[in-house]
């Protein structure tokens, strides 16, 4: 279908105006039908429903009265067919950008769409006054649940597939309008003021909205760097006009022309944008929320300086957005952890772009970790969307972090790299996540005499882990030890030897360096036992961990059925001589006083633990044959090995 593109002078003020008192008479009709049948009771109900199911036909429909449920079925049914001016291959294309640039897009929607939003103070104000984005104790849930419906709409809307019959994306947009719908009658019940604000989320408010979906992501994938092809530009455009004619639009607000949609925008901007205590409130939630569950660390100064690096200063300065009083040298700092192509530029904007995409990766895992206090609403990403996000080589780097809670964070994060990479190293990564979980969990129990002191030999731990890390992902050779456990990712190993080649790496090397770092001359009699309850809380992961790797390898999983005390006696054997060796090395460490004979010392930790790493990894010939014999019949690819090494739900409680 041809697109005629309406004149920008067509968006006048008054035009504008009469478009606030304007609803949705189709979803509203719905509303009043139900009024009319003295069913006011059931709404809030079927609000509830709304928010909580992603699909239709729903059997949660069947709680409803008879006469409730037909009208409600009636609405969707009635709605569910695309316009007949859709294009699918233009929606399998929108779906392609999002599947390639979806981080950066959700990065975009938080830092820029949804503030834009909120400096048309008028429609700020249904928001605010409804209670669902902000509630007036201070706390963030309901803002979080609002927030993360919207990205969770956006992301329904934009994946692949999601426009067939009863697609998520065609449900998603209904359930929205009729959303939309049972807003507007809770604020007209409240004495809402029509005459200053219009009817609550009319068509001003709701193609302004779909703008800032729209048009408004394209501009902020630019200020990332990110150059849509024509092709993909019109394709995104189309889909936000296929959605925006489901979702009730008026046709004379809607247009695929890019010029368009943007006088529009600024249109919308123009006669609308204002400062007002509620959009001021509803940023300050945004930013809060991202530091609170989306930036760890130092990176929390730029959240306010991510949102005035998208919306411009005239626009932040409306919403009260703070100037971070951060330089250019840690900006540079920061997208330096992140991307390692950014040297030497002294741009502020080619900076934050860099951080912007690196840092977008990072928040999908806080994305994913999001569920509202009762565990009955969760943010949802299908599993085809986050490989493709992980895949190949990561455009982040680990900083050096001090909290365990920030560890757990990006081993999780690894795990769900290496396993979309296929890639063994992840198998260790996995365990290795398990085990600091239960060490928090020992943390939060209080079981350990000196938490802090424990804590940072935890977190030490893991930056050394992440300091190879980031040398794998650079290029760059690693400490020798983590390097041969690096290397033997390539070989046809079995299970065993991945994880192992890499823990002796962590105890035999990085112990004892760790353990004299963190402590210094600290007596390190005053933590044995708390170091001997860290250990015992990975020896009583013995259990499920042999049961893990008996489901990748049948044979052994069935033998050590038979011998599994014995079985696990001899690891607890081999574990505990490798630790009090650690230990040795540990005292023998912190009793150097020359920094050149520490070196030294510490080069022949080094050739050690590479002497022991190649006995797990070269076996003499004819265990090498049986090895190989094994690796070719564990069960399944390394991904799908990296899932079963990251089962917790059967692992002991900490107590």
């Amino acid at each position: 279908m041809s697109i005629t593109a309406v004149t920008p002078t067509r968006w006048a003020d008054d035009f504008l105006a009469g478009k606030r008192l304007m609803g949705d008479p189709l979803a509203d009709q719905v509303i009043d039908t139900l009024l009319a049948t003295n069913q006011k009771g059931e709404i809030d109900q079927i609000f509830q429903m709304l928010v909580r199911n992603r699909q239709f036909p729903n059997p949660a429909f069947d709680a409803l009265p008879k006469a409730v449920k037909e009208v409600v079925e009636g609405y969707f049914v009635k709605t569910r067919q695309l316009p007949a001016f859709a294009e699918p291959f233009k929606l399998m294309i929108a779906a392609e950008v999002f599947r390639q640039h979806g981080p950066k897009i959700l990065l975009i929607l938080l830092c820029k769409s949804l503030p834009l939003c909120y400096t048309c103070w008028r429609g700020a104000k249904v928001l605010y006054q409804t209670g669902r984005l902000r509630v007036h104790d201070g706390s963030l849930n309901a803002f979080s649940r609002r927030l993360m419906e919207t990205a969770q709409f956006v992301v329904d809307i934009l994946t692949k597939d999601n426009f067939e019959q009863d697609g998520t994306a065609i449900v998603a947009a209904q359930k929205v309008r009729l959303m939309h719908a049972v807003i507007r009658h809770f604020a007209l019940e409240r004495n809402w003021d029509t005459q200053t604000y219009g009817i609550p989320i009319n068509q001003e408010d709701l193609i302004g909205t779909l703008l800032s979906f729209g048009v408004v992501i394209i501009r902020g994938l630019e200020q990332l760097g990110v150059t849509l092809t024509p092709e993909e530009r019109e394709a995104y455009l189309h889909l936000w006009h296929v959605v925006g004619t489901m979702m009730g639009i008026d046709a004379d607000l809607l247009s695929e022309d890019e010029t368009t949609c943007q006088s529009l925008m600024d249109a919308i901007l123009a006669h609308q944008s204002g400062p007002s205590v509620e959009g001021t409130e509803l940023t300050e939630a945004c930013i809060d929320l991202m530091n609170e569950r989306m930036i760890i660390g130092p990176l929390k100064r730029l959240s306010p300086y991510f949102v005035r690096f998208f919306i411009g200063d005239k626009y932040a300065d409306m919403l009260q957005v703070a100037s971070p009083e951060v330089d250019d040298s840690f900006i540079m700092e920061s997208v330096q952890w992140f991307d390692k192509n950014i040297r030497g530029l002294d741009n502020q904007h080619v900076l934050m772009a860099a951080l912007g995409r690196a840092f977008s990766h990072g928040m999908i895992n806080q994305f994913l970790a999001y569920s509202n206090a009762a565990k009955s609403e969760q943010f949802y990403l299908p599993s085809a969307l986050t490989d493709d996000w992980d895949s190949i080589q990561p455009d982040f780097r680990i900083p050096k972090l001090d909290r365990i809670n920030d560890v757990i964070f990006y081993l999780d994060k690894l795990s769900r790299l290496f396993r979309a990479q296929n890639n063994p190293i992840g198998l260790f990564t996995a365990v290795y996540r398990a085990v600091t979980q239960r060490v928090a969990d020992g943390l939060k129990q209080g079981i350990f005499e000196s938490p802090v002191d424990m804590e940072r030999l935890d977190v030490g731990f893991g930056n050394r882990y992440f300091d190879a890390i980031n040398c794998y992902f650079d290029g760059k050779p690693a400490t020798a030890p983590w390097q041969l456990s690096f290397d033997a990712s390539r070989r046809n190993l079995i299970t065993n030897q991945h994880i192992f080649a890499a823990a002796n790496a962590h105890i035999t090397f990085d112990l004892p360096i760790v353990l004299t770092e963190v402590f210094g001359d600290k007596d390190l009699a005053l933590i044995t036992r708390d170091f001997d309850r860290m250990n015992g809380l990975f020896d009583d992961m013995y259990g499920q961990m042999n049961d893990n790797v008996g489901r990748i390898f049948r044979p052994l999983g069935r033998t050590l059925s038979l011998i599994d005390t014995r079985f696990k006696a001899m690891e607890r054997s081999i574990m505990v001589k490798n630790r009090a060796k650690s230990w040795r090395d540990c005292l023998a460490l912190q009793a150097v006083t020359n920094e050149t004979h520490r070196q030294e010392l510490i080069a022949s930790l080094e050739a050690r633990s590479v002497a022991s790493g190649t006995k797990v990894i070269d076996l003499p010939l004819p265990f090498r044959l049986l090895i190989s014999l094994i690796a070719r019949n564990e069960f399944g690819t390394p991904a799908q090995k990296i899932d079963v090494m990251l089962r917790s739900s059967l692992l002991p409680l900490v107590s």
